[in-house]
């Protein structure tokens, strides 16, 4: 089987459209075609149906999607071992990671990275801390980046970050420039916050809980930039790490007024790899930079709180 075959017919199943995945690869829609139609020639079996709305996998489709993905994994792991013996950084570096990351800690270490290392590519995908651990599982993944990742005893802690949460609003808002609240000092207001799968709305349940607080929670949604939205609006307050609202902080669209002491856990950032994986070179030296920006990540963002 040609591995272009399948590399095209991985990214049709992707996209759901063949002149999607043409534009992804770069290539005249009917290229793709000719390489999918070699493949149901070889295998004997029709892998996509044409639709109005683009291509449906066929239950054979479904069962080479599958294998494709994990083929060409592989095969991109190998090549990584080949660049580690010839001493190259290079090939591809897949990472999941929770949203509220990216901004201020991800994309300076990536950016860094492939300044130095022009040959490494990355791919990004955001999930929840559930989603990390099942795509690090699966080999989707080479490394984890999220908020409250479950312990668990095949996926390894390379490095984590301890950060306080801090009451997010609009620089409008009846509680800003105040210089510490209480969760009982936001608890008539509406806030934003995501669903009990995610570690702080689990910490904050704990806290209002113990402290017999009825917290107003009007918007429930693990979008960060809808919960930020809503808190520029003045709709909601937020609670939430600097990390996370470094940017809009510093250009005076929002304000994080620090908690009391104890009044919410802090949040954990764990950077994280599957313990059965062995990483090549180039995951090695991502690691190391994004182990590096972890350390250096509360003297940055300390002084985005306001005085």
């Amino acid at each position: 089987m040609q591995w272009r075959a399948l590399k095209y017919f991985d990214t049709v199943a992707r996209c759901h459209s063949l002149r999607q995945a043409a534009a992804r690869l770069h290539v005249a829609p009917t290229a793709v075609s000719r390489q999918i139609d070699q493949l149901e020639h070889q295998l004997g079996a029709e892998l996509l149906e044409r639709t109005h709305e683009g291509v449906r996998l066929t239950p054979a489709g479904e069962l080479l999607a599958d294998q494709a993905s994990r083929t060409l994994r592989d095969m991109e792991r190998l090549a990584a071992r080949i660049a580690d013996l010839q001493g190259c950084c290079t090939g591809r570096v897949s990472i999941e990671v929770s949203e509220g990351v990216v901004a201020q800690l991800l994309t300076p270490a990536l950016a860094s990275l492939q300044s130095e290392y022009p040959q490494l590519t990355f791919d990004v995908s955001i999930a929840s801390a559930g989603g990390v651990i099942e795509t690090l599982r699966s080999g989707k993944a080479d490394i984890g980046l999220a908020y409250f990742l479950p312990p668990r005893d095949d996926v390894v802690r390379v490095a984590t970050a301890e950060l306080e949460h801090y009451a997010v609003m609009a620089p409008d808002h009846p509680l800003a420039w105040t210089s510490a609240l209480g969760l009982s000092d936001i608890e008539g207001y509406p806030l934003a916050v995501p669903d009990d799968s995610f570690g702080v709305r689990q910490a904050l349940n704990r806290a209002a809980r113990d402290r017999k607080l009825n917290m107003q929670i009007a918007y429930t949604t693990s979008s960060l930039e809808t919960q930020k939205a809503l808190a520029r609006q003045g709709a909601a307050v937020l609670l939430l790490p600097l990390i996370t609202v470094a940017q809009e902080c510093d250009a005076g669209q929002l304000v994080a007024v620090a908690l009391h002491p104890g009044e919410l856990e802090q949040t954990r950032v764990d950077l994280c790899v599957y313990r059965h994986h062995s990483p090549s070179l180039a995951v090695r030296t991502c690691l190391a930079r994004l182990e590096e920006a972890l350390v250096e990540l509360d003297g940055n963002v300390t002084d985005l709180a306001h005085d």
